[in-house]
């Protein structure tokens, strides 16, 4: 996929080009194309088998520093990965051997889906690394085993450990019901990768009567209706090692753990599987021979670190300088290097005039804080926040990282001096927001949260027309905000704190703005119960004006994403997904964007106040506001369907 043009990539996943179609319908060309050219620019950390000690367990029960253990860990040193796809190692088996278990776990998996018994006999088409484990596991579940691949030295290495081989050119379907007598196979696991669709047919004819066909790998997947019809053939996709929460039936951890029960029972051998070992330092040969046929087991060797715990060797913390630092005027730094940062932040931020000079880039993961630091033309990449806010040069930090450390690495911002913009939201919790906005009014310094909806030409002209108003208006903000997968961070209340104060708080903000006055009520009409965090919300105004949020995330995706109304004595007005200002019976409320020029949600704006006040000293939203819309959205996220704020709360 990685060596495909855009037109391969396209035809590999159909699925995008849809979603890309979609995404140009509600927002047009130019920021879908943004949007796809900043996807398949970021590169993709590689790796998820990975064998290493445990630095720091967190909260994470079971696990203690020191523990040997095995994860999805990508390529790295030092990762950080999700209790649910660690397991610990037992004495008895070995870190080359315990490298394997990710993959050894797919297979499994897979394997589990068929709900093989001693005796069934299993086809396995593709004997790649996968495949070859999967023949393996098949054999000490006493199963005969029918192998496929077009390479013979890889037939030859299956043949070894008990599976049944043909030649090369003999179909799967012929070849399975010749072995069986015309029965048919129990089973068949697929774990090649190929676009064609034949493979997934032959194997489904390959199957007795209600057989059981698993697809592991990728091919392709027009299934015809007849060959699984006539035995009640089923298919079925297994899920990568398992089911990523531990305690559930199939999960990744209870994989590993059974991969290693019998690595540590010697029933399951995996050394012959190794064709290459190097060092890491020279990483790039090993993922030149990854189109290697004859190479299976990669395995990249790590610098030993004989007596020196990790923080002692250094390797907790990089910084890479990859340019000089700028030798006069003031620098800021951006912490965090995801999606919004490298699509959304960053371009907007170079793009100003002038521009400002980027000192560093900062994230947990090295990998993406140089690739940001490259986009942007930054002097750092680091993963050290605290040694880049020792920069005395540095006057402000652009914080973009997960919602929970917000609060956190502000206010170390704050108290080093900085002045900080912070991505939506301020913070998680009202103590937070209070902590963070006390530290803002002891610094001195300009504090910021991304509302850059109130930024937006659109919203500047409809509010320089309101402004000729004093009578109360009544606002509707509905939003087209999607699905996302169901364990998602944002959705998480710990990491995320869920969507309405995740991202709600945008247009609690701008109703506030475009109101005119202080919050007083919020009350939540509806609140949808489908594991999306969606709803209804009523607000409030100290003038006598209202507001609705209808934050929805069953719609259409074709359908505009944000559609703001807005009425009043003698007028209405609309944004139509920050392409268009319309009104009727306000003068000079009209704005409109055109197809080329793409969304005006106002990020350059919002970038450009905050910038000049890091020289005047004067917040673009006061801070009274910024506390305000901040705890109001964290009361509403707490609400259910009829529950409204208590009115005792102030913020």
């Amino acid at each position: 996929f990685g060596r495909a043009g855009l037109i391969g990539k396209a035809r590999r996943q159909p699925e995008k080009v849809r979603a890309v179609l979609a995404k140009m319908r509600s927002e047009g060309l130019i920021a879908t194309w943004r949007a796809v050219r900043a996807k398949l620019e970021q590169p993709i950390p590689l790796g998820y088998c990975h064998v290493g000690t445990v630095i720091d367990a967190g909260e994470a029960p079971g696990f203690s520093p020191g523990d040997r253990v095995v994860s999805n860990g990508p390529h790295a040193e030092v990762v950080s990965v999700a209790q649910d796809l660690c397991a610990r190692i037992p004495d008895g088996v070995e870190d080359e051997a315990a490298a394997f278990v990710p993959l050894a776990a797919i297979a499994w998996e897979g394997i589990n889906l068929l709900k093989v018994v001693p005796g069934d006999r299993i086809v396995v088409i593709g004997l790649g690394l996968i495949g070859q484990i999967a023949v393996r596991i098949l054999r000490l579940l006493g199963c005969e085993v029918l192998g496929f691949d077009p390479y013979a030295e890889r037939r030859a290495l299956a043949e070894r450990h008990g599976a049944v081989m043909t030649g090369r050119g003999v179909d799967a379907d012929t070849a399975a019901l010749a072995w069986t007598g015309g029965h048919g196979v129990a089973g068949v696991l697929i774990t090649a990768s190929a676009s064609t669709d034949v493979i997934v047919n032959q194997a489904a004819r390959s199957c007795r009567r209600r057989g059981r066909v698993v697809l592991v790998g990728v091919v392709g997947l027009r299934l015809n209706r007849a060959d699984f019809y006539r035995n009640e053939v089923s298919f079925q996709v297994s899920c990568s090692y398992g089911v990523r929460s531990v305690g559930v039936e199939g999960s990744a951890r209870d994989n590993f753990e059974q991969v290693l029960s019998w690595m540590a029972e010697q029933k399951l051998e995996v050394g012959d599987l190794v064709t290459n070992r190097i060092a890491f330092d020279d990483a790039h040969t090993a993922y030149a021979a990854l189109v290697d046929s004859q190479a299976l087991g990669i395995m990249l060797v790590y610098n030993a670190l004989p007596g020196d715990t990790p923080r002692e060797a250094g390797i907790l913390s990089r910084t890479f300088e990859l340019a000089p630092q700028p030798a006069r005027g003031p620098r800021v730094a951006v912490v965090g290097a995801g999606n919004f940062a490298l699509r959304t932040l960053l371009p907007a931020l170079v793009r100003q005039r002038p521009a400002p000079a980027i000192a560093a880039v900062v994230s947990h993961q090295g990998a993406a804080a140089v690739f940001a630091a490259h986009a942007c033309r930054a002097a750092t990449a680091s993963t050290d926040l605290a040694r880049v806010l020792c920069d005395d040069a540095l006057c402000a930090v652009f914080l973009t990282t997960r919602h929970d450390a917000h609060a956190r690495q502000a206010i170390a911002c704050l108290q080093q001096g900085k002045h900080v913009w912070v991505e939506k939201p301020l913070a998680l919790r009202s103590a937070e927001v209070e902590q963070v906005a006390h530290a803002a009014r002891e610094s001195g310094r300009v504090l910021m949260v991304g509302f850059n909806r109130r930024f937006s030409p659109l919203t500047v002209a409809l509010r320089r027309a309101l402004d000729r108003r004093s009578a109360p208006v009544q606002i509707k903000a509905v939003i087209n905000a999607g699905r996302l997968p169901f364990d998602h961070w944002t959705l998480d209340p710990k990491n995320g704190g869920g969507r309405i104060v995740g991202e709600g708080c945008h247009w609690i903000d701008l109703m506030r703005h475009l109101a005119g006055a202080p919050i007083i009520a919020i009350t939540c009409v509806r609140r949808d119960t489908d594991g999306q965090d969606g709803g209804c919300f009523e607000l409030g105004f100290a003038n006598g004006s209202s507001g609705m949020l209808d934050y929805r995330t069953d719609l259409p995706p074709h359908m505009p994403k944000e559609l703001i109304e807005i009425t009043g004595s003698g007028f209405e007005a609309r944004i139509q997904n920050w392409a268009k200002l319309s009104s009727r019976g306000l003068d000079d409320a009209r704005v409109d964007s055109g197809w080329f020029r793409g969304l005006q949600k106002g990020h350059p704006q919002a970038l450009a106040a905050f910038l000049d006040s890091c020289t005047s000293g004067v917040a673009p939203i006061p801070i009274e506001e910024v506390v305000e819309v901040s705890l109001w959205a964290i009361n509403a996220q707490a609400l259910s369907a009829g529950q409204a704020v208590p009115a005792t709360f102030k913020p």
